[in-house]
């Protein structure tokens, strides 16, 4: 008699889909912080092809996962840029003014940067 045995392959199967439910969360980069909520929006995935600039309730201003100061934000962007394009997450606390400071940091050094993305959350209806 010729059964086959799926016990070993639902084993791999549920050992796969407990890894990729743990790797998932962390393939998004930079900081986490709240993002505004807006109407509209136009959804793209973080999957680490950006360069992440996220600005914190409290003020502190990371590139990806390390903090700088404001006068530093642009040497490090242009350091680890390369040819990513660049993303401004803002906390919902965090007014206008605070990533607009950062946004211009960024463009007086690279004068050239032609994509800088803002992150926001779409409402949900």
């Amino acid at each position: 008699m010729a059964d086959i045995n799926v016990t070993p392959l639902v084993d791999v199967c549920l050992v796969l889909l407990i890894i990729f439910m743990v790797v998932t969360p962390m393939l998004s980069s930079g900081v986490d912080v709240k993002l505004p909520k807006v109407k509209t929006a136009e959804e793209e995935k973080d999957m680490g092809q950006h360069l992440v600039v996220s600005v914190r309730g409290d003020g502190a201003i990371f590139v990806d996962r390390d903090q700088v100061a404001l006068e530093a934000v642009a040497p490090e962007v242009e350091r680890r840029r390369g040819d990513r394009p660049i993303l401004i997450k803002g906390d919902q606390t965090v007014t206008y003014k605070q990533v607009r400071e950062v946004m211009d940091k960024i463009h007086e050094r690279l004068a050239g940067t032609d994509t800088m993305l803002l992150a926001a959350e779409k409402l949900k209806e």
